[in-house]
């Protein structure tokens, strides 16, 4: 395999994996979930070890050696039918006009087509509809049928090849590293910002999977704030940027100081925690964190939130708001159905660098490159993503090969003009 220079995703290095036929793109899918299942497998092993071993002594460097996942790694795939394309942001992010405007767009179409969201719960039913309709929102197209990916790699008769992007629903470290480098003129740990739970014995970090369900409270945070104003979403976001500054001061010493903290937190809703009896850093940080929740930019998401879903805990995690997450949505149509649908809620940008220094596409990239699937280069050492690129002389006959297993328009769009035209298109040649 030799390296595919893609340079507008953030110059990560991609391993490239050519597909000539739809045998030969299912023998590497079935390679890399031969691979996950090993790597499963493992670490489920090594976690079923950890919880028979307690009380040993772990310094902090054997921390890091036992690292694990807390869960299963899942494979997400999306096909894009130009790889000259040269990023994988959502469609409001390629425009910074409607990137803007984004909270307009969306409670201008809520306005004028109410009855279509009537059974919509929750923003993210909302989104996603949008998002179906073609709306520019910050949800990115994601499927776990590798498949659907490939018949969107191969749609179009563009003359360019296609490509077929792999994610997953674990962070990658080195690239988390990487974004916290570009984002901030300060130092913040990675371990500060993934998201991770400590084990029984309270002596091992477990990385928590980034994969939410349309339930879940960070999702409803998110794509609250989408809603805001711009110049509220805007003022939050200064805020939350203001706590990152505040918290790089405390994670060098105690890489779990804030995670440590903000678990007290919660085993108290009405804040009565006496700080006294926390370590210093931990009550330092906790009274930071009152003034964070106190603050007017953070009222007003409040007040957002509980107008889309009502009674709503006071309760935001500011470090989970910098990292992508994986959403699950509700099976609210036939295509998301069809399509094995789910999505990427792409972040709001938090740095301190200034927006001129990069641009909104660079800085989301970077961002969403790190829920990239890879694999160890033997060679050089470096994460590589995986990514299956399809010549454009192969499109029209792997469409036709999918189509023999029924991926073919009707079946990816799901109305009655779609069916027609593979009617009509079965009868051409």
């Amino acid at each position: 395999m030799h390296e595919l220079k893609l340079e507008n995703l953030g110059s990560q290095c991609f391993e490239d994996n050519k597909i000539t036929s739809l045998a030969d793109y299912v023998q590497k899918v079935e390679e890399l979930y031969s691979i996950l299942e090993k790597e499963n497998n493992a670490n489920e092993k090594n976690n079923s070890e950890e919880d028979n071993v307690c009380g040993e002594n772990n310094s902090e460097g054997d921390q890091a050696k036992e690292l694990r996942n807390d869960g299963k790694r899942e494979l997400y795939f999306r096909g894009q039918d130009n790889i000259e394309y040269g990023n994988t942001c959502p469609s409001l992010v390629r425009n910074k006009k409607q990137y803007n405007h984004e909270s307009n767009m969306i409670n201008d179409f809520l306005a004028k087509y109410p009855d279509l969201f009537k059974d919509c719960q929750n923003n993210v039913d909302r989104l996603a509809l949008m998002q179906h309709h073609q709306l520019p929102t910050r949800m990115l197209d994601l499927t776990t049928n590798a498949l659907i990916a490939l018949y969107f790699a191969v749609e179009k008769d563009n003359c360019k090849d296609g490509v077929v992007y792999v994610f997953n629903n674990f962070y990658n470290e080195e690239f988390v590293d990487k974004a916290l480098d570009a984002s901030f003129t300060f130092e913040l740990d990675k371990l500060a910002i993934i998201p991770h739970s400590s084990s029984k014995d309270h002596k091992v970090l477990k990385l928590k999977s980034a994969k939410r369900d349309s339930f879940s409270d960070q999702i409803e945070i998110e794509t609250s704030l989408a809603r805001m104003k711009q110049t509220d979403s805007k003022d939050f976001i200064t805020e939350v940027t203001k706590f990152y500054q505040q918290l790089s001061k405390h994670s060098k010493s105690d890489k779990e100081v804030w995670g440590k903290a903000y678990l007290d937190y919660l085993k108290a809703l009405n804040k009565r925690i006496d700080y006294s009896s926390l370590s210093c850093d931990a009550g330092k940080l906790l009274h930071k964190y009152d003034n964070f929740n106190d603050a007017v930019p953070t009222i007003r998401l409040y007040h957002a939130i509980e107008r889309d879903s009502g009674n709503f805990d006071h309760i935001i995690n500011p470090v989970e708001m910098y990292l992508p997450k994986i959403v699950t949505p509700r099976i609210i149509d036939q295509r998301i159905k069809n399509q094995q649908g789910l999505f990427m809620l792409v972040p709001f940008i938090f740095d301190n660098k200034g927006v001129g220094t990069e641009s909104l596409l660079t800085k989301t990239q970077r961002l969403i490159n790190t829920l990239l699937y890879t694999r160890r280069d033997v060679h050089t050492g470096k994460d590589k993503a995986v990514a299956f690129t399809i010549p454009c002389c192969m499109k029209e006959q792997i469409r036709k090969e999918l189509s023999n297993i029924g991926i073919s328009k009707s079946f990816i769009y799901t109305d009655a003009t779609s069916y027609a035209q593979d009617i009509a298109n079965s009868y051409k040649n």
